[in-house]
C-alpha cells in the first residue's frame, strides 16, 4: 500500500481495471488510530468499579477528505461498507473493544461498537479481587478484515481495599 505506482505496477502487472479496484480496496481498509485513558486511576482497590475511555479514531484519505469539502456538509450515521464483491450480502464493518488479562485468561470487558471517522467509547469493569499490579490488554478487534486488528498493553495497580481487611478480621473472630 505504501509503494510507489511505478513500482507497484512493475511488480503487479495488472490490467487498469484491476488496479483500479486493488486502489478502491486499499483506500477504504480501516486504519484507525486508539487512545485511551482510565479514569480515576489513582487509588483504585480491590472490587473498584474501572472506567477506561477510549477514542478511535479512522484515518481518512487525503482524496476523500478534498470531496466532503466540496459536499455539502451532513453528519453521516451509516457504517462503512466491507469492499466485499464475493460476499452474497452488503456486509458493514463490525468492531468490539475488549479488556483482557491474558495471564489470567480472564475477559474484564467487551463492547461491539460503531465506529464512523471518530467515537469515544466508555469501557466499564471491575477491578480485581486481589490487590497487586496486573498487566492487561486492551485489543481492538474487527469481523471483517484481517490485519486491522490492534492490541495495547497496560498496567493497572490495584490497593486492598479497607472494606476487604475487615472482612477478614471479622471471620477469624
Amino acid at each position: 500500500m505504501s509503494m510507489e505506482d511505478e513500482q507497484r505496477n512493475e511488480v503487479l502487472q495488472l490490467t487498469p481495471r484491476q488496479m483500479a479496484d486493488v486502489a478502491e480496496f486499499c483506500n477504504s481498509y480501516p486504519n484507525i488510530e486508539v487512545e485511551y485513558k482510565i479514569t480515576d486511576e489513582d487509588g483504585l482497590e480491590t472490587g473498584d468499579a474501572v472506567q477506561m475511555v477510549v477514542t478511535l479514531e479512522r484515518e481518512t484519505d487525503d482524496d476523500d477528505e478534498e470531496e466532503e469539502e466540496d459536499a455539502p456538509k451532513k453528519k453521516s450515521v451509516v457504517a462503512y461498507q466491507v469492499k466485499a464483491p464475493r460476499f452474497p450480502k452488503t456486509k458493514t464493518e463490525g468492531w468490539w473493544l475488549v479488556i483482557g488479562d491474558s495471564k489470567r485468561n480472564s475477559l474484564l470487558c467487551i463492547k461491539r461498537v460503531a465506529l464512523l471517522e471518530k467515537t469515544k467509547v466508555r469501557l466499564d469493569f471491575v477491578a480485581p479481587d486481589e490487590a497487586g499490579d496486573y498487566s492487561l490488554t486492551l485489543y481492538l478487534m474487527c469481523d471483517s478484515y484481517l490485519g486491522c486488528d490492534q492490541e495495547y498493553e497496560f498496567k493497572l495497580s490495584v490497593a486492598q481495599g479497607a472494606s476487604d481487611d475487615d472482612s477478614d478480621d471479622s471471620m477469624e473472630d
